[in-house]
């Protein structure tokens, strides 16, 4: 990927209803709607979810760690036991946060599987993807890059890295059934969807320069913030050409996976834009 990066399209995308028609003894983290708070650099988010069949009070938690270490997690409630929706104001902008529901019944906790998204920007920033504090690690080809992130918009367009050395992980909070957290295997699955440079103008080698070279078995690690490592195995990879539809790499299947998409084939000076992907799935082994 040069300077110019290219924007990969999704059309057809399609929000996966994976409800089932039982009621879960858990609740279930369903959607986030923002909106930029009245304080400048905060955000007020509405977490919508579907309680569980134990009915207590309910709870909102969030943090910035993907596993709620204590300390680390902010709390609203008690709410009551059948409320589906509650406003979360303050949050800081263009941060990657988690939230989960719990309901409290009779000192025991039915806690559902966490959510993840991205705060808005509420018109803050230079448009740089925003720093997540993560980092991508393949010992096999010597990468040791920076996370950085990028929300995936109603017009399907996965935006550039910062530049040759990091990595996006995209947030698809606007599309149900797609992408995911590393480290949450949240309802339907997650897969975690990266992108990052394979070279950058005029003439350097960039993260993902050698990504062509991995074969099925070898390891790629997530460092998340805590720093504990998402360890993942490659299944395969493909390529595909750059007008393909990208759909059916972002859906979740259910399982834990981690999907790396950079560029490959021949140049095109005129257009800036390289005529093949590479596409790279993993499944979590620890």
């Amino acid at each position: 990927m040069r300077k110019a990066f290219w924007l990969l399209l999704i059309p057809g995308l399609v929000l996966a209803a994976f409800l089932s028609s039982g009621c879960s003894v858990f609740p279930l983290a369903l959607s986030v709607d923002q909106a930029c708070s009245s304080t400048p650099g905060m955000v007020d988010a509405t977490m919508h979810w579907l309680p569980g069949a134990v009915k207590g009070d309910q709870y909102i938690d969030v943090s910035w760690f993907s596993d709620f270490p204590p300390g680390q997690f902010v709390s609203e409630g008690p709410l009551d036991s059948n409320a589906t929706a509650a406003t979360f104001g303050g949050l800081q902008v263009n941060m990657v946060t988690h939230w989960r529901v719990n309901t409290l019944l009779n000192g025991q906790w039915f806690t559902s599987a966490a959510g993840t998204f991205t705060t808005a920007a509420c018109g803050n920033g230079d448009g740089s993807a925003t720093a997540t504090g993560l980092r991508m690690i393949i010992p096999k080809i010597g990468v040791n890059a920076p996370i950085n992130v990028r929300v995936v918009g109603t017009d399907g367009a996965m935006a550039t890295p910062n530049g040759k050395d990091d990595v996006i992980w995209y947030d698809f909070q606007n599309y149900g059934g797609m992408g995911g957290f590393p480290g949450i295997n949240g309802f339907g699955g997650s897969n975690a969807l990266f992108s990052g440079h394979v070279d950058y103008h005029p003439h350097y080698t960039a993260v993902f320069w050698y990504l062509n070279e991995m074969v099925q078995g070898d390891e790629i690690d997530v460092q998340l913030l805590d720093g504990s490592m998402v360890r993942y195995a490659v299944d395969w990879t493909q390529w595909i050409n750059d007008t393909d539809s990208f759909t059916q790499y972002a859906l979740k299947d259910g399982g834990e996976h981690l999907t790396i998409v950079t560029c490959g084939g021949t140049f095109d000076p005129s257009t800036m834009n390289y005529d093949h992907r590479l596409v790279l799935r993993a499944t979590r082994i620890g």
